[in-house]
This record gives C-alpha cells, sequence and structure tokens, in this order.
C-alpha cells in the first residue's frame, strides 16, 4: 500500500521553491555582504533619526531665543538685545530662525541710526520668497543714503510690477530722480501713482511733490 503523500508535497509550487532556494544559495554566499548591507542600514537609520532630534531640539531652541530678543526689545533694552542677538547667530546660524535674527539687527541698526548694508544682504540671501524685494527696496534706501543713487536706481529698476512693493520702490525712484534734477521724469511717474487708487499712503505721499 502506497504511503499518502503530505499535501504540501502534493501542493508544492516549483517555481516558488526554485526562488527561494535561489535566495537561500545568494544568502549564503553573500552573507558578509548582506550583513555588513543590513548594518549600515541601520546605522543610517539611527544617525538621521539622531540628526531629526538634535535639529528638532535646535529649532526649539533657537524659537526660545528669538522670543527673549523680541522681548528685551519691546522693552527698549537694545544693549542686551544685541548681546543676544550675537550669541544667537554664533550658535543657530542654520536654523530657519536666522532669517528672523537678520531682520531684528536691521531694526537695531535703524533705532540706533548705525544702518549698514550687511545684514540686509544676509537676509536678502537667505530669503526665498516676495519678501526679498522688500529687503532689496531698504538697500536701494541705503545705497541713496549713501550717496550711490545710481545703483540705488538700478536695484529699483529691478523690482518690477508683480511684485508686493512696486508702488513704493517706485516713489522712491522718483524721490532720487527727483532729487537728481530730473523732474520730467519723476513727475511721470508721480502723475502715476497719484492715479493709482488702490494706493491712496502713496498718492497722498506724491501730491506733496508735484
Amino acid at each position: 500500500m502506497e504511503k499518502e503523500k503530505l499535501p504540501i508535497e502534493k501542493d508544492v509550487d516549483l517555481e516558488f521553491e526554485y526562488k527561494v532556494y535561489r535566495i537561500y544559495d545568494f544568502l549564503k554566499k553573500h552573507f558578509k555582504f548582506v550583513l555588513a548591507f543590513l548594518l549600515l542600514l541601520i546605522v543610517i537609520s539611527g544617525g538621521l533619526y539622531y540628526k531629526n532630534q538634535i535639529d528638532k531640539q535646535n529649532k526649539e531652541k533657537a524659537s526660545l531665543y528669538i522670543s527673549k530678543i523680541a522681548d528685551l526689545l519691546s522693552e527698549d533694552k537694545l544693549e542686551d538685545a544685541k548681546k543676544e542677538l550675537e550669541s544667537f547667530k554664533k550658535q543657530y546660524r542654520d536654523t530657519e530662525f536666522y532669517k528672523v535674527a537678520l531682520a531684528y539687527e536691521i531694526l537695531i541698526n535703524k533705532e540706533e541710526n548705525k544702518e549698514n548694508k550687511e545684514p540686509a544682504e544676509k537676509l536678502k540671501n537667505e530669503l526665498k520668497t516676495d519678501l526679498s524685494s522688500g529687503v532689496n527696496e531698504y538697500l536701494a534706501y541705503l545705497k541713496n543714503k549713501e550717496g550711490n543713487s545710481k545703483e540705488a536706481k538700478e536695484i529699483l529698476k529691478s523690482i518690477d510690477s508683480k511684485k508686493y512693493n512696486y508702488i513704493s520702490a517706485q516713489t522712491l525712484y522718483a524721490l532720487i530722480l527727483k532729487k537728481e534734477g530730473n523732474f520730467q521724469e519723476a513727475q511721470k511717474i508721480f502723475e502715476t501713482i497719484k492715479n493709482d487708487q488702490n494706493y491712496r499712503y502713496f498718492s497722498l505721499l506724491v501730491r506733496e511733490n508735484l
């Protein structure tokens, strides 16, 4: 009497079995390589997790630092704010809050009448949105204040009508032209702004210069 075969022996998938043996042979032949690869994956995963945790902690600390600087500025403690700002820039330069720190540096400089281009130029390079256009306008203002009206005008001309600060940039451009004695070109810009009802503040401002 023939011994009955087990179901697993009857229904075995030969193609599947062949694939399993091939995988087994590969692992057996390249065991050290596979083991090293798995260990490398574990190390990389652990390293990325650790880096993410460190980045998260740095962001939280940087956020608290920025809040402290903001509080000091609101209390008019400029010297204390400046010290904290310098410390922040050394420790948290690589965080997203560095842009905020540069903006605060610009504000402090304005309060002390020590305006300089360096923090504004750094901030412009850090910004990836249309806010950089506002910083460009501020740089143009500083260059004109230094007597470099030619470069100031070039910067202002780069601020096109799609930018949120186009009208204010055009106003500054016209004021520079007027100061240089180019009254005809300045008046053309002033007239355009005066007739734009969407910008009432600038419309009133240019009326004083017509």
